[in-house]
């Protein structure tokens, strides 16, 4: 909840990443916020009042999967609205005159958001999708211990190149 709230007003691809792992938590714990309670709340090192609000927020996190029913996979219909949002950045800033770094860093990434694409059976996944996909892989085959290699990293550059300026954008736009 804190560092969902930090993230959301600093960087919004990570903020996606994050409830991203958050959900994937909830799936792992079945939706069980005992189990939630266990593994996560009772580590933090603060008052039973704040304690008390970090439970609050993934009981209303679990009742959203369920309501929404993506208590096996999908994203939160406030993330995809996001992921919307930051598609149709990406597209403005792609179009525009004065967007070369923009541009550059998509020029650079797209062969990659290509290969992404086919490699996971998402040929129709939007661009901003894909990459966040990809970024959010990546975290998963590391919290996994798993070997990388140094071509799979470069891609994933690219990816988080382009996403850290869409980013910034982003937060300029809301600001």
């Amino acid at each position: 909840m804190i560092i969902a709230e930090q993230k959301y007003k600093e960087n919004i691809i990570e903020y996606i990443i994050y409830i991203r792992q958050i959900q994937d938590i909830i799936r792992l714990a079945n939706c069980d916020i005992e189990e939630i309670n266990k593994l996560i709340i009772d580590q933090y090192k603060t008052s039973e009042k704040i304690k008390i609000k970090i439970r609050d927020w993934y009981l209303d996190l679990i009742n959203l999967i369920k309501t929404e029913k993506i208590d096996k996979q999908g994203d939160f219909g406030f993330i995809k609205n996001i992921i919307d949002e930051l598609e149709e950045l990406n597209q403005k800033l792609l179009n525009q005159e004065n967007s070369y770094k923009h541009q550059e860093l998509y020029r650079w990434a797209k062969p990659n958001i290509e290969e992404f694409k086919k490699l996971s059976n998402n040929a129709n996944e939007g661009d901003v999708k894909t990459c966040i996909d990809a970024l959010h892989s990546l975290l998963l085959l590391r919290i996994k211990n798993q070997t990388i290699s140094s071509e799979t990293m470069q891609a994933m550059q690219t990816f988080s190149n382009l996403m850290a300026n869409l980013a910034f954008e982003y937060k300029k736009l809301k600001s």
